[in-house]
């Protein structure tokens, strides 16, 4: 047990380390994204969300705000994509470019959040989840991350959930330094987005849990991402 809280307390004052660099150069561009996103439309500079952390502690993600005020005015929670009607002309291009998501970068400071890990999943949508995959909660033995080994191989967005959670764990159980170090590398150059529909039979299974078997409308049909990596 010692020996673990070791290991996570190095882990935790590594990813301290690199987010204060990757903060200070990351800056400029930091500064240039407020400012658009103040000029764009009014409101607050960042949105702040609940996700699910380690142990499913509750906290509040970090990001550029994107969408205009009231985007989910009836207080229903709405699974956004790049393409959401509901963002702003600058919103749109912070989304597709994942600037965005640099806020958390402020969240890993805070020790809620690690530079890898599985993406943070809202409450809403994670007690779902959880009814539908196996092993889905096995997520939270961990930090959640801004980028992670299922979605440098592609499986974010709007992609199986099932594949997802499997490289997840995958993940969770060959975790290591090195191991971060290589998928934070890799993150430079992740696989475009799997489509949650494919023709393949022989992975008709491996797509049956996606957002919209589980009533969230979470994709158009017949749609390929192909962007970066950090989307949630």
């Amino acid at each position: 047990m010692e020996a673990i809280k070791l290991k996570d307390l190095l882990y935790d004052l590594i990813n301290l380390i690199l987010a204060i660099g990757l903060f200070i150069i990351c800056l400029p561009v930091f500064l240039l994204a407020g400012i658009l996103v103040k000029i764009d439309s009014r409101g607050p500079l960042f949105y702040a969300q609940e996700r699910y952390a380690k142990n499913k502690k509750v906290f509040n993600i970090y990001k550029f705000r994107t969408m205009k005020q009231g985007a989910e005015k009836d207080n229903c929670p709405i699974w956004g994509d790049e393409d959401d009607s509901r963002s702003s002309a600058i919103g749109k291009f912070l989304r597709v470019s994942h600037i965005d998501e640099l806020p958390q970068l402020l969240n890993v400071l805070k020790w809620e959040m690690s530079l890898v890990g599985p993406r943070p999943e809202r409450p809403y949508f994670a007690e779902k989840f959880k009814c539908s995959i196996p092993d889905y909660e096995s997520r939270y033995k961990v930090k959640p991350g801004i980028t992670g080994w299922s979605q440098i191989n592609g499986w974010r967005g709007n992609s199986s959930l099932k594949k997802r959670t499997e490289l997840d764990i995958y993940y969770i159980n060959n975790r290591s330094l090195l191991f971060d170090l290589k998928i934070l590398l890799m993150t430079l150059f992740a696989k475009p987005i799997v489509s949650a529909i494919k023709k393949d039979s022989d992975r008709k299974e491996d797509y049956c849990l996606t957002f919209s078997q589980l009533g969230i409308k979470a994709f158009r049909k017949k749609k390929l991402f192909k962007t970066p990596i950090m989307n949630a």
